[in-house]
């Protein structure tokens, strides 16, 4: 952001301050100085006044001016073709020293005698303005000629420019930059009050109508102005160049000059390109799309709002009637739109991304003065606007903790000053807490820490007392600390039960996951700018990204890679949820003494139990694949407090062999479901379990998934039917279709030793239910 001395004294007495003073509080209210320049226009250059111009009689680039220097009229040869055009000019007289060490002296240029030079805005070391020399006006202050330039501040001024942070979009216009200057010089932002010249107004009610067809987070205002030509002045032109603006003609110098002024965006429509209806612009606001939001004239799309226009419909200097549009629209929003739906943007999206101002009349009225300075207009006798004001944001704040924030004790009327100084509002709610109202133009404050640095920028870091570093901690338990703790004694069990931990990217290859039957992100809610052309979207699995890190580490030669990761994937929608991943591949046990220079591979019962280390007890069940790693007939669902989480399989040979991997073994889990939940403590019995074998004879494609459900049914209501699990599951030729299925029952009481009756009792219910649910003999 660049300002300008004399511009920020428009809004703020800076008088009694002197350039040092003022980069130096700039910094310690956090708007860093970048750079300053102090443009001085070299001594002996002063107002001249062209009273006559004519052809060099032997040059026809050349013209022979007589210009009154105020002490004299003398005759200075220019070769600039504006200054047939000029009055008031820039000369350098006889004894003048130019940047780059370029004295004057008198001349003779074809034969014509010169006494100094009319100079152009580069020879004085200004910006450049325009082709030819520098023509100037009032705008700058009341004319003397043969008076110094030097002496005109707004000639002669220092240009700052200041490195923002990207949420501090309230100070990138001159307003917003001298507002925070007031609170910290403890001055006020001067009143500001217009009224235009002219008189004869343009019945906009008969001229425009707007209507809005959309909610959304902003608001849009407009106006009529009609000119003959859209003229500007010295002043703005110079501003507009001290602040680096490329405006490309009369009417865009005006706009960029009120908009870098003002903080509003202000576009301008040529009236005689848009259809009237009923003789009425008609102008409606639309949401073709989600976040995005448009101004259309009948079926035509003007712009965008904040983030294009369409040229076509733009106007010019030449425009005879021109529709005048001040808007604002929430930052969060606008870019959710832009990146959403991938569209074109203009030089003012910058200002409105990061939160252009919201105080759009201002900014209209500020057009209007400007357009009002330089040429005879006439404006609308009102306004339209649309859309709808901004709610106003409170923050609960407590003066202790807001001391504890900022390290210091400012009182309350110190902190009530200095929000108030920047636009806040204080409310008494409690004996030492306030509601802080937020001002519109203030979208980046959400919290008390955030009320806290405002106060503590104002204040000063300096005026902050240096202490010893403290930490104190509240002893509190809360959800976010559970889920912290659930999460570390989750890695910590994978650990331990030899997995590595993976730490790999969100990215992944959308190939890749389409090769291997996994959804992919919508293609309009792609990335627009990958890293690397192989991590071209968001990942909707992780366990492609730990396959990639699996084959890595066997080509550097590790027979065994055991790896987890706990991480985030993405939906078609880009919704985001959590992951628990692991992989196995090859030697559970590396070859030793111990196994004869054997080692074991892994197999799917050894990794099942290391899962069921890391989450807890589940269940499986049959599942077809899901996907094109998981082997057909090696995989099961995971079934974990009656909900299926995820799967464990085998990988399906194929892909082992595209990732050079030896036996492998993968695993996906929803994380929100496999972490532990609350559970009550019971009492444990303190007599003697007895244990309980019972192999019976069942359907050979009877899973014991489903026997597993109908026993836990039975051990609702029998109390003393602990646990069971199998032990055995054989098949041989003289069972034909059949199986042998062996369950072990751990049967306890809590009250007293078990009789061998009651023992007998429950192991015949048990039986009886088995060959009532599925047809069970005892073998």
């Amino acid at each position: 952001m660049i300002v300008t001395r004399s511009w920020l004294q428009e809004y703020i007495d800076l008088s009694d301050i002197s350039n040092e003073e003022l980069c130096k509080k700039f910094n310690e209210i956090g708007l860093e100085v970048d750079s300053v320049t102090e443009h001085k226009i070299p001594a002996k250059v002063v107002v001249g006044e062209v009273l006559e111009c004519k052809k060099h009689p032997d040059a026809d680039k050349l013209n022979v001016c007589q210009v009154n220097i105020g002490s004299e009229v003398v005759q200075i040869v220019c070769g600039a073709a504006n200054v047939v055009n000029a009055k008031y000019v820039a000369v350098a007289t006889i004894g003048a020293v130019l940047p780059g060490d370029f004295k004057i002296k008198k001349a003779k240029l074809r034969g014509v005698e010169s006494f100094g030079m009319i100079c152009s805005s580069t020879e004085l070391g200004l910006p450049k303005l325009e082709d030819g020399i520098m023509i100037l006006d009032e705008s700058i202050g009341k004319l003397e000629v043969g008076k110094e330039l030097n002496e005109y501040e707004k000639v002669a001024d220092t240009v700052i420019e200041l490195e923002l942070t990207a949420n501090r979009g309230d100070c990138l216009s001159i307003r917003g930059v001298a507002r925070d200057l007031a609170s910290a010089f403890k001055k006020e932002v001067y009143p500001y009050d217009y009224e235009p010249k002219i008189k004869s107004f343009i019945g906009i009610a008969k001229e425009l109508n707007v209507s809005q067809k959309c909610d959304f987070p902003g608001v849009l205002e407009y106006t009529l102005v009609s000119c003959d030509k859209f003229r500007n002045n010295f002043l703005n032109r110079l501003r507009c160049a001290f602040a680096g603006l490329e405006p490309k003609d009369g009417l865009d110098v005006l706009l960029a000059y009120s908009t870098h002024a003002s903080g509003v965006l202000l576009r301008a429509y040529d009236c005689s390109k848009l259809d009237d209806a009923d003789k009425k612009l008609q102008i409606s606001i639309e949401m073709p799309k989600d976040f995005v939001v448009e101004v259309k004239n009948c079926d035509k799309v003007l712009s965008v709002v904040g983030v294009n226009q369409n040229k076509e419909y733009k106007a010019d200097e030449n425009s005879n009637k021109v529709l005048i549009e001040a808007s604002y629209i929430a930052p969060d929003f606008l870019v959710e739109g832009v990146a959403r739906n991938r569209l074109e943007t203009d030089e003012l999206y910058y200002k409105s991304s990061r939160g252009s101002e919201p105080q759009i009349t201002f900014g209209l009225h500020r057009l209007q003065e400007v357009i009002d300075d330089s040429n005879e207009a006439t404006f609308s006798s009102g306004t339209v606007k649309a859309g709808k004001e901004l709610e106003v944001k409170h923050v609960l704040v407590d003066i202790d903790s807001l001391n504890a924030i900022i390290g210091n004790t400012v009182s309350k009327s110190e902190i009530a000053s200095i929000l108030k100084g920047l636009g806040f509002e204080m409310h008494k709610v409690g004996e030492n807490s306030y509601r802080v109202d937020v001002p519109p133009h203030r979208h980046d404050i959400a919290n008390e820490q955030d009320i806290a640095e405002e106060v503590m920028r104002i204040y000063g870091i300096d005026n902050i007392n240096s202490k010893p570093l403290t930490v104190v901690e509240k002893n509190r338990i809360t959800d976010t600390y559970l889920r912290f703790k659930a999460l570390r004694d989750m890695r910590q069990r994978a650990v331990s039960s030899g997995f590595y931990e993976a730490i790999t990217y969100a990215f992944a290859s959308r190939e890749l996951q389409e090769k291997y039957g996994f959804e992919c992100v919508d293609e309009n809610l792609e990335l627009l700018n990958p890293i690397v052309n192989e991590l071209n979207t968001m990942r909707t699995t992780i366990l492609l990204n730990l396959l990639d890190a699996a084959s890595r580490n066997v080509k550097y030669g590790k027979r065994t890679v055991p790896l987890f990761e706990i991480g985030t994937v993405f939906d078609t929608k880009r919704q985001e949820s959590q992951k628990a991943a692991f992989i196995f591949s090859g030697y559970e046990s590396r070859a030793s003494v111990v196994n004869s220079a054997k080692g074991v591979k892994i197999d799917f019962a050894a990794f099942v139990e290391k899962i069921g280390n890391v989450i807890g007890e589940f269940e499986l069940k049959t599942c077809e694949a899901k996907n094109a790693l998981m082997h057909p007939f090696v995989s099961a669902a995971v079934i974990k407090e009656g909900k299926e989480v995820g799967f464990v399989s085998k990988l399906h040979p194929q892909v082992a062999s595209d990732f050079d991997l030896d036996d492998t073994f993968i695993a996906e889990l929803d994380l929100e479901a496999v972490l532990p939940k609350h559970k009550n403590a019971s009492a444990l019995s303190n007599f003697q379990a007895v244990n309980k074998d019972l192999s019976v004879v069942v359907e050979g494609d009877l899973s014991f998934y489903e026997v597993a459900k109908a026993l836990k049914e039975f051990k609702k209501n029998q109390p003393l039917l602990k646990d069971f699990y199998p032990l055995d599951i054989y098949t041989d030729d003289s069972l034909g279709d059949k199986k042998s299925l062996t369950i072990r029952f751990a049967i306890q009481s809590d009250t007293a030793t078990l009789s061998d009756d009651e023992i007998e009792s429950v192991m015949v219910s048990i039986l009886e239910l088995l060959k009532e649910k599925f047809g069970a003999e005892i073998r």
